[in-house]
């Protein structure tokens, strides 16, 4: 990959590995229109998991609107894998497929009538637990429809329990929905989302602390009451709304040695963009998350990335910012 110094991004100080070459095992693509949300994503399998020959667990899925309005609905799934979960890639699936249909189909127009922006305290009130609850209702719904057109197969017999048939589908979500107005994250188990300011700032949103979250334990959407760790936070947009919005599989960050360096991918990511744009980055971000998760976490690693390009006027120089891509994690 080539890039030169338009825009203060120096390669040579990045957290974007070289590209050798392309791969099969992923999912990538861009919008096209300009005046829309840009759309980036990725699913790449872990090396670890490639070595094994294992399949990926996560699943990602985004929607964006064309028009005068910026609108998108991202979201991105990773499915716990190993021997109790034998079917976590399928719930990894419904999770990013259902939640994507209730944010487009049922949520997103009553932001759009001006009812939510009158009122946001009382929208929030309206949707606390609801939107929680609907959620893990869609998921389950889903995964049960599922597990009864499926017959278990022989090498799931002996980890399978009929008494939670849920546990086997488990997965993590993180979603986030983008209008002009207002911002909603949302976040269950795992996993990471960043924005970035107009004057490069990188900032996660605001949510309580899941004290369930440590080590390489999860909360899930498999877990009992589910809906009660489901974190939910509305970002109304009263000055400068973010120009990038990343999520990202836990894949991604304990590739890192510590959040600064995570972090600075998101700025790399978006001094790419800016140079060399959507469309180059999406062809590349494949080959930067395998060799991501070849020298960091060994895990599968999903990205989905949504930039404004009408927005972007090169506010800060991602060069005078440094970073390191070790990893302390073994996995």
């Amino acid at each position: 990959m080539s890039f030169s110094n338009a825009g203060g991004y120096d390669r040579t100080k990045s957290t974007l590995h070289p590209v050798q070459g392309s791969s099969d095992d992923t999912l990538s693509c861009s919008t096209p229109d300009a005046k829309s949300w840009q759309i980036i994503s990725a699913s790449v399998l872990g090396a670890f998991h490639k070595s094994h020959g294992e399949r990926n667990q996560d699943a990602l899925s985004w929607w964006s609107a064309e028009g005068e309005q910026p609108l998108a609905v991202l979201c991105v799934a990773d499915g716990h894998g190993g021997s109790e979960y034998t079917r976590s890639h399928i719930g990894a699936h419904y999770a990013v497929e259902q939640t994507q249909q209730l944010l487009v189909r049922e949520l997103l127009p009553r932001i759009l009538d001006g009812s939510a922006l009158a009122d946001l305290a009382r929208f929030g009130q309206q949707l606390d637990q609801q939107l929680e609850k609907e959620l893990v209702k869609r998921w389950r719904n889903s995964i049960e429809k599922h597990k009864d057109h499926t017959p278990i197969l022989e090498k799931e017999k002996l980890a399978w329990s009929d008494s939670q048939p849920e546990r086997h589908y488990g997965t993590t979500l993180l979603t986030a929905l983008l209008t002009p107005e207002l911002h909603l994250y949302i976040q269950l188990g795992d996993g990471d989302i960043l924005t970035i300011s107009s004057d490069g700032e990188v900032i996660r949103p605001p949510f309580e602390e899941d004290s369930h979250l440590f080590a390489n334990h999860t909360t899930s959407l498999c877990s009992m009451e589910a809906w009660r760790f489901v974190r939910v936070h509305f970002q109304p947009i009263l000055e400068k709304p973010p120009v990038l919005v990343m999520l990202a599989t836990d894949g991604y960050a304990n590739s890192f040695a510590d959040d600064a360096g995570f972090e600075q991918v998101a700025r790399d990511l978006y001094a790419a963009i800016q140079q060399d744009g959507p469309s180059v980055v999406a062809s590349h971000l494949p080959d930067w998350l395998e060799a991501t998760s070849k020298v960091g976490s060994g895990d599968d690693i999903s990205v989905v990335i949504a930039a404004n390009l009408s927005r972007w006027e090169y506010p800060f120089e991602a060069d005078r910012y440094t970073s390191s891509s070790e990893s302390s994690i073994e996995k």
